[in-house]
């Protein structure tokens, strides 16, 4: 197999896709363990403080829970475009490179947005702890989503 190398544009294209697919899969999951926990998901208490009415918080939430996603994927990709040490370029190393990147979402946009919105969220160690598991899940899927994409080969067409 033929060594993968793509450009920061590609990058950051792929990313924004495999980082809504990784964010899809953090909500889900999300989901489950407020329910579990009976609590009210994060990002729906988010959209609360924002302003959003009770009838379009989980909406609202979801809205802004996969923008982030697709932002911090696009980012993330396009990241390991530019640094050729991270660049995903077999299954293996695209695992450890979206562990780090989930690690690194989590401290840099997880834990400043939930200290600053939703403080007891940090100091309840079952909540925190379970959401920088996710996303270490939303790392490893964007990363793994993303190499499928950097995979694909587009067809070209034969002269005749």
């Amino acid at each position: 197999m033929q060594p993968i190398t793509y450009s920061i544009p590609k990058g950051l294209r792929t990313g924004a896709i495999g980082g809504f697919i990784g964010a899809i899969v953090l909500g889900i999951f999300g989901e489950i363990g407020a329910m579990a926990m009976n609590q009210e998901l994060f990002y729906t208490t988010i959209a609360k403080k924002l302003g959003f009415g009770d009838s379009y918080a989980v909406i609202g939430g979801w809205a802004l829970h996969l923008l982030v996603g697709i932002i911090a994927g696009s980012l993330f990709v396009g990241a390991t475009a530019a640094i050729r040490r991270f660049a995903l370029t077999t299954t293996k190393k695209a695992v450890w490179v979206g562990i780090l990147g989930g690690i690194v979402i989590w401290m840099v946009v997880y834990a400043p947005v939930t200290g600053i919105l939703v403080p007891d969220d940090l100091t309840n160690t079952t909540f925190a702890g379970g959401s920088f598991v996710l996303h270490l899940l939303y790392g490893v899927v964007t990363s793994i989503v993303s190499l499928s994409l950097l995979r694909r080969k587009v067809p070209t067409k034969v002269a005749a």
